[in-house]
């Protein structure tokens, strides 16, 4: 596999397990909120939940990045540390950004529209914190041509 057909498929490995995770999410605010909605958006759910799994194993445990981001620096060389670092910085950037969005859009949807219902979700927070995992990799994956230590 060349490099750029690599970097190619981790960014859209990751971007498809971002979509995933947002049409999870979607779908089970709509199962949540209105009880009578049909089988087929939990089967949506369900499938986009093993899409998540599905993508995660092909862009970030069999890339590394997922070995790379969550090692600890004793067994990183230099080059290894500063982009972690980098990634690390840029990702939780991006990561609290996120967060607010989604509380200020709740305090506005939940205190502004009256009947209409923003849940903070289990399947929300348990994304949250998947995406505060993530994010490290997915920054590699889209600006690394090649991953230290990948497969």
């Amino acid at each position: 596999m060349t490099t750029g057909n690599s970097k190619a498929r981790r960014r859209g490995a990751v971007a498809v397990n971002y979509l995933s995770l947002v049409l999870m999410n979607v779908c089970f605010y709509f199962v949540w909120v209105y009880t009578d909605m049909p089988l087929i958006v939990d089967a949506a759910g369900i499938g986009a939940l093993i899409a998540v799994v599905v993508t995660f194993i092909l862009a970030h445990w069999r890339t590394g990045l997922w070995q790379l981001t969550h090692a600890t620096s004793d067994v990183l060389d230099e080059r290894e540390l500063e982009i972690t670092h980098n990634a690390l910085s840029r990702s939780y950037s991006w990561f609290s950004v996120i967060c607010l969005v989604i509380m200020m859009t709740h305090a506005v949807v939940y205190r502004m529209i009256p009947g209409l219902d923003f849940a903070l979700s289990v399947p929300l927070v348990v994304s949250l914190i998947y995406l505060a995992h993530t994010l490290p990799g997915a920054v590699l994956a889209w600006t690394e041509t090649e991953v230290p230590g990948g497969s």
